[in-house]
């Protein structure tokens, strides 16, 4: 007698996949592939990127079960308002300037943002999509002029530098971006109407209309099945390949034989620092200070006042450098700012 096969079963049913396994990777890439999350840390722009890829991931987890289940079920209420009006307020208060600041300088308010934004796709994934009609063209009309509106206050005339941690340029570059994009939602909201004109007609509609006995665009909209599959592919091998080969890089790495004091750059789930933190050196005896990477991700060594500064340091790698003058100098990482250390070079 053959036993069942459990992954036989997972594997048939194509959860391998699925629309929602898609979605996971896409969170973890977005949130926790180094290469790009440290990139995010000093580009607005990409920072701005990860922010929309979150979002799509809780949209590909939540619909497919979650939201057909609920859209089918008809309901209405007040949930799809309170979500809608949640999910506002969550977009709003992380791109306020203190806030977005926290996140860049707070490894624990970092995470807290990223499960933030997973939120408001699992809510636009799910309980958003019961809005009556007029109330999806007004969300979506709300998304295209809170775009437009965030786009012309980063490139105000008044020059005002609305996120201090980067550069004015940085700031300008993502407005002018965002310009540019713009057009393309409502675009996509025309199209969209376009496709429903039945919308147009569910403004004195308080609930989302029979979707099960409508042919919306939506239910129409077709994917090749090969997308799905083909960017879970590509997402796995890029996980797979970036911690294979930290792990092989950690795992290899010589012995350090340093002439002077060595500083360790550690990543634990429960420390992310520099190790020791503050050192002391004498001049001509032992100056020369060595940083060696016992991180997963990408970092580096640079001084505040611009005295030294390393390139991206990567897991495994070291960086050396020697002080020629007696003073106090600290220095930081520039993807991850909380990461400080102080050396102190005696004459």
């Amino acid at each position: 007698m053959n036993r069942p096969n459990p992954l036989g079963r997972w594997l048939n049913r194509r959860n391998l996949f699925s629309t929602e396994f898609l979605g996971i990777l896409l969170f973890v890439f977005s949130a926790g592939f180094p290469p790009f999350d440290d990139a995010t840390e000093v580009d607005l722009t990409l920072h701005m990127l990860q922010h929309v890829l979150i979002i799509f991931s809780g949209v590909m987890i939540a619909y497919p079960h979650l939201g057909r289940n609920l859209m089918n079920s008809r309901r209405g209420g007040l949930l799809p308002v309170l979500a809608l009006f949640v999910s506002a307020l969550i977009l709003v208060f992380w791109h306020l300037p203190g806030p977005w600041d926290a996140a860049v300088l707070n490894p624990g308010v970092h995470f807290l943002e990223h499960f933030s934004f997973l939120a408001v796709g699992l809510l636009s994934g799910s309980w958003i999509l019961l809005l009556s009609d007029s109330g999806k063209i007004g969300a979506l009309m709300g998304v295209f002029f809170g775009h437009m509106g965030y786009a012309v206050v980063l490139i105000a005339p008044t020059g005002a530098q609305v996120y201090s941690l980067y550069p004015l340029s940085n700031q300008i570059t993502l407005g002018w971006v965002l310009l540019l994009t713009g057009p393309s939602i409502i675009i996509g909201v025309a199209y969209v109407i376009a496709r429903n004109p039945s919308w147009l007609g569910g403004f004195s509609s308080s609930k989302a209309g029979p979707v099960g006995k409508r042919i919306t665009f939506v239910n129409r909209a077709k994917i090749p099945r090969w997308v799905v599959p083909t960017f879970s592919l590509v997402l796995v091998v890029a996980l797979v390949g970036y911690f294979g080969y930290t792990a092989y890089a950690l795992g290899t790495a010589a012995p350090v034989h340093a002439g002077g004091p060595v500083v360790y750059i550690s990543e634990t789930p429960i420390s992310w620092q520099y190790s020791p933190q503050q050192i002391n050196v004498v001049l001509a005896v032992n100056a020369t200070v060595t940083w060696v990477s016992r991180s997963i991700s990408f970092d580096t060594v640079t001084a505040r006042g611009g005295e030294f500064g390393s390139p991206a340091i990567p897991p495994g790698g070291t960086y050396s450098y020697t002080f020629t003058a007696p003073g106090t100098f600290d220095y930081y990482c520039q993807y991850h700012p909380w990461m400080t250390g102080t050396v102190t070079v005696l004459p």
